[in-house]
């Protein structure tokens, strides 16, 4: 039997009475962090050595895991932080149990994504998780793209050495009134969730450390196809008065249409002319 055990997400007496019960009886413990969960077994008194579980080892240990399936042994895969799987390795082990009919269990828990999306104050009859921001440039412009057209609550993480620049990203590709929750410590002595919208965002971005997880409000603009013969003329006017940031700022809350597209079109005149 396979089963995959979420954790608490801060505070250790979150831990479920069942989930304790489960790793008491697993023959094998598999974790993405041994010493973060050597902490939580420690607290739960229970001593049972933890094998690491990760994105580099994983179809390997996945090799592994389902032998020891086979031969009828209990093996639970234990979350460092909330709930496996959610941006966690796990969905080819699952994939390789279907293959091989073998029967598995989620042992439900604490989920820094629900979490954050009931303690944000934002919609939550729809949204979208979309994991980790991405580290290459070329990832990270299809990944703003898609935040700024989703008509959804957004949910994503983020570290603190990159918050400030995911910000000023969200804010070049979409409009900057949309409001932002960003939620640290969830759970520990230290919880605290920053509310306001894009533009505010520098009024309390210094006081942020920690794991972050990030809510945004859904986009409520519709987008229109981008028209650049009507809209080249402001872009010439405006660009002789006021900065490219304003310049598309400006385009943006009168048109409407993608504010990727607007900056292209603002920087390609903008090097041309030389404003």
């Amino acid at each position: 039997m396979l089963n995959f055990i979420s954790t608490p997400i801060g505070n250790l007496n979150d831990i479920s009475l069942r989930a304790i019960d489960v790793i008491r009886n697993s023959d094998y413990l598999y974790s993405e962090d041994t010493r973060k969960v050597q902490k939580l077994l420690k607290f739960i008194k229970i001593k049972v050595k933890s094998q690491s579980f990760y994105e580099h080892n994983e179809l390997k240990v996945n090799r592994t895991i389902i032998k020891r399936l086979k031969q009828n042994k209990t093996i639970s895969i234990v979350s460092d932080a909330g709930t496996p799987v959610i941006s966690d390795p796990g969905y080819k082990l699952i994939q390789e149990c279907i293959k091989n009919n073998i029967k598995y269990t989620l042992i439900p828990g604490p989920s820094s994504v629900i979490s954050a999306l009931i303690m944000s104050g934002l919609p939550t009859n729809k949204f979208s998780f979309y994991g980790f921001v991405p580290r290459k440039k070329s990832d990270q412009e299809n990944f703003f793209e898609s935040v700024a057209n989703d008509e959804k609550t957004i949910v994503f993480f983020e570290s603190t050495k990159r918050i400030e620049k995911t910000i000023s990203h969200l804010i070049e590709f979409t409009d900057d009134s949309r409001l932002i929750s960003i939620c640290k410590e969830m759970t520990k002595i230290h919880e605290e969730i920053f509310r306001g919208n894009l533009r505010d965002f520098q009024l309390f971005k210094e006081s942020i450390k920690g794991e972050l997880t990030v809510i945004i409000s859904e986009n409520e603009l519709k987008t229109k196809e981008l028209d650049s013969s009507k809209i080249k003329p402001k872009i010439k006017k405006y660009l002789k008065k006021y900065s490219l940031k304003d310049t598309v700022d400006l385009i943006f809350e009168t048109e409407g249409v993608s504010k990727k597209e607007i900056y292209k079109l603002c920087l390609k005149e903008k090097n041309e002319k030389n404003y």
